[in-house]
């Protein structure tokens, strides 16, 4: 069975979420038929750490891991949340403490309302939701929604905090024999391969105007100062970005490495400082504001507002047929090294084969490379004109091997360790008062 040590570091800075709602609602005692009393557990920097709220999140954890109230697991899992818990109240604390830090409101009810929307969705009526809403310990959905919003507003702020203080933290050393004990306890947790796809591409694209790059870039520096007078990123994005996919995710674009972005994105998101808002950076795609979030060895994660160019309907039909055509040559039988060296002269880098999860495809690509047989070719629709991908092979969807595991299990130790000294330092500065041990209660 998986240690509930890592169970609880999978939990770390989250809510009781609408995974398992029973628990969620109705916040079972950690001992059955126990009279689950809101007792001040602890106390750390101006937050408090209720009983009840303990009882939640343990119920919802085991429940969630198949861990049955009065056995041994279950008390290991209770005591190693309360733990985790008083962490993330540390990180909480010390967040507060950093007047920098901002999480607005929109943020917090969107992801309030997606909570409970999923919540909605695993009963079996709304009358029924009512009902356990009425019977918890919130009564209402008016009491529960406050509550909620109240801890995924310190949930974020805390989640904010780490980000902008991960790039600093010094991994720790991990052996392989650290790294070997995580495969054994947790290999049942990891499932399938993902999927991955690998093939090539040709760009077809359409050249703006110097009107349409001037109006872009005008559009892009107003989206800048709004971020210089503060505002939050996400909202940005949401508002200017053209890039509707990561706008969806308040611009985030996910960690990637060098190779993969267009050359004058890559050069601005590597020379960044993590925080720093860098821009407008000119692509073929258009304007970019760009933010790195964090680091990672030879990876960085970023996020991203693009204002694209103008494009005219008679630029785009002209070369939606050019891609159209190339596609057609290929399926009779044109050599592909051949169709891009013809279109992008000198750029080797572009040419070589793309392989990538299924998970972080946008969808136009999903769309065209689903159910395509290995050297076929479908033409996929982008901002800066067409692509003709052709399909090479697919990979995934069998069990992982220790192998293939171990560099991203050395990894996530490595931070973890990280993490965990920085916290343990932070728990120094911030007030801890603990007046009630899960032992206590079991």
């Amino acid at each position: 069975m998986t240690s509930s040590v890592g169970r609880c570091r999978r939990a770390s800075l989250r809510v009781a979420g609408p995974t398992v709602l029973a628990a969620a609602l109705v916040a079972a005692s950690p001992a059955a038929g126990q009279d689950l009393s809101d007792r001040i557990m602890a106390v750390v920097g101006g937050n408090l750490l209720l009983q009840s709220q303990w009882g939640e999140q343990t119920a919802v954890l085991a429940e969630q891991f198949g861990v049955s109230p009065g056995t041994p697991e279950f008390r290991r899992l209770a005591e190693d949340t309360f733990d985790q818990m008083i962490r993330d109240l540390v990180i909480v604390a010390a967040a507060e403490r950093d007047t920098t830090l901002r999480v607005t409101e929109d943020q917090v009810l969107r992801e309030v309302d997606s909570d409970i929307a999923q919540i909605r969705q695993r009963f079996g009526s709304e009358e029924e939701f009512q009902r356990q809403l009425r019977e918890s310990q919130w009564g209402s959905l008016a009491a529960y929604r406050a509550d909620l919003q109240d801890r995924k507003r310190h949930e974020l702020l805390g989640q904010v905090f780490l980000e902008t203080r991960r790039g600093a933290l010094a991994p720790g050393p991990v052996d392989e024999a650290e790294i070997r004990a995580y495969w054994e306890e947790n290999q049942e947790a990891f499932g399938p391969l993902p999927m991955r796809f690998r093939f090539e591409e040709i760009p077809v694209t359409l050249t703006p105007t110097e009107e349409s790059r001037a109006a872009a870039r005008e559009e892009a520096e107003r989206a800048l100062a709004e971020l210089t007078a503060s505002r939050d990123f996400g909202a940005v994005a949401r508002q200017f970005s053209d890039d509707s996919v990561s706008a969806r995710q308040d611009g985030d674009l996910g960690w990637f490495g060098r190779g993969r972005m267009v050359p004058a994105f890559e050069e601005a998101a590597f020379s960044a400082t993590p925080g720093e808002i860098v821009g407008p950076v000119e692509s073929p795609y258009g304007w970019h504001l760009i933010q790195v979030l964090d680091r990672r060895g030879e990876e960085v994660r970023a996020r991203h507002v693009l204002v694209g160019f103008e494009l005219g309907s008679g630029d785009r039909e002209r070369a939606g047929r050019e891609a159209e055509e190339i596609r057609d040559r290929i399926a009779a039988g044109a050599d592909v090294d051949s169709l891009q060296a013809a279109r992008m002269p000198g750029d080797t880098e572009s040419a070589e084969p793309v392989e990538i999860d299924a998970t972080q495809l946008p969808p136009a690509y999903a769309t065209a490379l689903d159910g395509l047989e290995p050297g076929g070719a479908r033409v996929v629709e982008t901002l800066t004109g067409f692509s003709v991908v052709v399909l090479l092979g697919t990979s995934g969807g069998e069990p992982p091997t220790y192998e293939i595991m171990a560099p991203r299990i050395r990894l996530q130790l490595a931070r973890q360790k990280a993490e965990d000294a920085f916290v343990g330092r932070l728990q120094e500065e911030i007030y801890v008062d603990v007046r009630l041990r899960p032992e206590e209660v079991l």
